[in-house]
């Protein structure tokens, strides 16, 4: 007699990685625009789905990552990817799984990898959860991959951090990535040379 063998979960990390890859590209490609995940992320349980299927097509035992206030998270992408944590100034990648007070968002800002002159990719991309996208707040963005500028309707946390990062008035080219996924797996990226006007 055959058993069936029940999955933990049923994230194809080839040919899901490669949907969610393309899609985050798409985003980061083309900032203020919203892709969706939730085909992928939808085959991982808990509240985190987005940001696991991200961590799950990022990361491997060669990347470091730092989880903010979330061990079930962190043990999550640990056991999934054999990624390791690390100190937040030598993180990769950042997953922030809740949405943080500014003071605490600015110090994260702050102390993520910005780059260096000779290699400025080699900043962090900081993954923020928030409970949706869109929302009545009217921002502007202009930068690589805006013709003139794109003016979309975003919920208010996604303009503060972006204000927030701003703010820090961080030298040209260095920066930090940031994307944002909400709850229904839908993701936008704000890459570090996009700004506010």
């Amino acid at each position: 007699m055959v058993k069936e063998l029940k999955l933990a979960y049923e994230f194809d990390f080839v040919f899901d990685g490669q949907n969610v890859f393309r899609k985050l590209l798409h985003a980061l490609a083309n900032p203020g625009t919203t892709g969706n995940i939730a085909h992928q992320a939808g085959k991982f349980a808990g509240n985190h789905q987005a940001l696991t299927a991200l961590g799950c097509t990022l990361l491997d035992n060669e990347e470091k990552m730092y989880v903010e206030k979330n061990p079930n998270l962190s043990a999550d992408l640990h056991s999934l990817t054999l990624c390791h944590e690390a100190d937040l100034d030598e993180a990769d990648y950042i997953f922030l799984s809740s949405e943080m007070n500014y003071g605490s968002m600015e110090q994260i800002l702050k102390n993520v990898k910005h780059g260096t002159y000779a290699d400025p990719q080699q900043s962090a991309t900081v993954f923020l959860q928030c409970t949706q996208l869109t929302g009545n707040e009217t921002m502007t963005l202009k930068g690589p991959g805006i013709k003139d500028s794109l003016t979309v309707s975003v919920y208010p946390y996604i303009k503060k951090v972006i204000a927030l990062r701003q703010s820090l008035q961080i030298e040209y080219p260095l920066g930090v990535d940031l994307v944002f996924a909400d709850l229904a797996g839908n993701i936008m990226g704000i890459p570090r040379l996009c700004s506010l006007i």
